[in-house]
């Protein structure tokens, strides 16, 4: 009898253990994120002429900065590529010329990528030159640019809502179930994920079925997209937003807002190393860099 009072004291007891352990685990899943925050770090001089956008360069530590210089869509060749350092110093106001609307950049292999209204445009990035061109018919609007990691070029057309996927010098038209601007690409393994200013969305396309879903709604004009260590994306709108999205739920947190001061937020980069947002402000001609703390 005593050790059957026992065996029964020692079970009431683990399966009090037992549930306060299930309790905590709960409690502890239930905890909400910490809200996100953006804390202005530095901005440069303002002789970024409508910098519509940045792109962070590893290797050299250096910022490219596409600059649309006045109209950003007439091929006037007045259009320029700087370059920056991380603490927002300007290292060569014109590191490349000749163009006439410079947005969207990405790099592979030691070359620049750079959408230039109806053209990518492929530049060495160590002897600063134009090494090829690839001119798409008609008026594409081409906006962003996104690159795989087998070197693949995505652009988006935004007066087409056309993605023009370029691989082995060979350019293809791939269209996307859209109905709005096509904006903003960020090639990811299981996805493209991709902004449509017009309808105000983010969104992402699957290739192999060619399908597209809508993820989160009321961005805005939206224009850059980033994806963070962690999962979540930051995107932008071109009048002056930034918005932070949780991967898990797809809801947005309003970051920034400078709209009232008529400070643009076009097409943005992130240094993960230094947890830095980079933002080029279009009219306001310059970059700002805002530290991301979560």
């Amino acid at each position: 009898m005593k050790n059957n009072v026992l065996g029964l004291v020692l079970m009431i007891l683990l399966l009090g253990f037992s549930c306060k352990e299930k309790r905590e685990t709960k409690q502890t899943k239930l905890e909400p994120k910490k809200t996100p925050t953006l804390n202005l770090v530095w901005q440069t001089d303002t002789l970024l002429t409508t910098s519509e956008a940045v792109l962070y360069h590893k290797e050299s530590d250096i910022i490219f900065v596409a600059n649309v210089n006045k109209s950003p869509w007439e091929k006037d060749n007045n259009g320029f590529l700087s370059t920056i350092d991380t603490k927002g110093n300007i290292l060569e106001l014109k590191w490349l010329e000749g163009l006439s609307g410079p947005k969207g950049m990405g790099v592979f292999d030691g070359k620049l990528y750079v959408n230039d209204i109806d053209r990518i445009v492929e530049i060495d990035i160590k002897t600063q030159k134009i090494i090829n061109t690839y001119t798409v018919d008609g008026e594409p609007q081409l906006n962003d640019i996104t690159i795989s990691p087998e070197g693949v070029v995505y652009a988006s057309g935004s007066s087409t809502n056309l993605i023009y996927v370029l691989e082995n010098e060979e350019l293809i038209k791939h269209k996307i179930d859209t109905e709005g601007r096509l904006n903003g690409l960020l090639h990811q393994d299981e996805n493209m994920y991709f902004l449509d200013s017009g309808k105000h969305y983010f969104g992402s396309y699957n290739f192999n079925s060619k399908t597209s879903e809508i993820l989160t709604t009321d961005i805005g004009h939206g224009d850059g997209i980033v994806r963070l260590e962690n999962g979540d994306f930051i995107v932008s709108s071109w009048m002056g937003e930034i918005f932070y999205i949780d991967s898990t739920n797809w809801k947005k947190i309003q970051l920034l807002d400078t709209r009232e001061k008529a400070i643009n937020s076009a097409d943005i980069d992130y240094i993960p190393e230094t947890q830095m947002l980079l933002v080029p402000t279009f009219f306001n001609n310059r970059v700002m860099c805002y530290k991301l703390d979560l």
